[in-house]
């Protein structure tokens, strides 16, 4: 293009360009001035759930310790052998979803049972040995 492609009143490529970008440039001051409008109505919102929130925190955290509790009481029943054998296939199972390349979350998900009975073995009382028995 030369200078005399620029002539005024006679439309060209650039006075094409300009056009569309003026009218992108209102589109984006509008969509602007719409968000700024929301983030008010947003915060109060987001407030208002953090508080609800807070508010049922102490009821889950104790109907969350009494699950775990029952859970582990549970599991603790259960002879060592049946607990190693649900560890050793949990933790196989996570092992497998991760050679394959499963998401994070669904190995995750394949190790929890692993680490639950773990902890269900490590914390279950000490049984006091009679001399002369071996411990299984």
């Amino acid at each position: 293009m030369t200078i005399e492609d620029f002539e005024p009143g006679k439309p060209n490529r650039l006075t094409a360009v300009l056009r569309r970008v003026s009218g992108q440039a209102a589109a984006v001051r509008a969509g602007a001035a719409r968000l700024a409008q929301r983030v008010p109505g947003t915060i109060r919102a987001t407030r208002t759930s953090a508080t609800r929130l807070v508010g049922h925190l102490p009821a889950t955290v104790k109907a969350t310790q009494s699950g775990v509790r029952a859970t582990t009481g549970a599991l603790q029943q259960l002879p060592d052998s049946t607990l190693r054998s649900v560890a050793a296939s949990a933790a196989g199972l996570g092992a497998g979803l991760y050679l394959a390349g499963k998401t994070r979350l669904a190995v995750v998900t394949g190790i929890v049972p692993a680490l639950i009975v773990s902890v269900a073995i490590a914390v279950r009382p000490v049984k006091p040995v009679a001399p002369g028995k071996s411990n299984p």
